[in-house]
């Protein structure tokens, strides 16, 4: 249950979602960090240059990392549509980002998530198997969704926002078919 009321009246940005997430009603409290979550939150799940299942297999690990109930239960059924398996979210799950459920883009992707959260930086080791990987675009674009979703973790967590009904509403909007 939320720890403070979700405002009255959301802020303008939330009519840009097909459902009025309970994340960014609660944000609505501060309309401009509203709006702006909203628009960097499209231009993460639909301007990226990732594949959507390594988006994400990263925004899991976030979930993993962080704790956020809200997040594994909203992007579970998205990450399970874009071919991430049960075996994959098991070893997120666990925090492990090696093994023989990733490959090696999955595995820099994952591995730079959980130290991005727990370190707040990347190795040099890290960073070079991102850049052995991917562009230096996509290496911005996964640091860019590790923060994102931790950030939109600590107002889930902190606040105690109500889990939304799950995100299979949500297939089709963020590009989400199967790689």
């Amino acid at each position: 249950m939320a720890r403070i009321p979700y405002p009255e009246r959301p802020a303008d940005g939330v009519a840009k979602l097909p459902v009025p997430l309970n994340a960014f009603r609660m944000l609505s409290h501060a309309p401009p960090l509203a709006d702006s979550a909203i628009d960097l939150g499209l231009a993460v799940l639909l301007e990226s240059t990732l594949p959507v299942r390594l988006r994400e297999l990263v925004i899991m690990a976030v979930a993993a990392g962080t704790e956020c109930a809200y997040e594994a239960v909203q992007h579970r059924p998205i990450a399970l549509n874009s071919g991430v398996t049960v075996d994959q979210l098991a070893v997120i799950a666990e925090q492990r980002s090696s093994g023989r459920e990733f490959d090696e883009p999955e595995s820099a992707a994952v591995t730079a998530a959980f130290e991005l959260m727990s370190q707040h930086t990347l190795s040099e080791g890290s960073l070079a198997a991102l850049r052995a990987c991917f562009t230096d675009r996509q290496v911005v674009e996964i640091v860019t969704t590790v923060g994102y979703y931790v950030m939109l973790a600590g107002l889930m967590n902190g606040l105690g926002v109500d889990i939304d009904p799950s995100g299979e509403r949500f297939l089709g909007l963020t590009g989400d078919a199967p790689e």
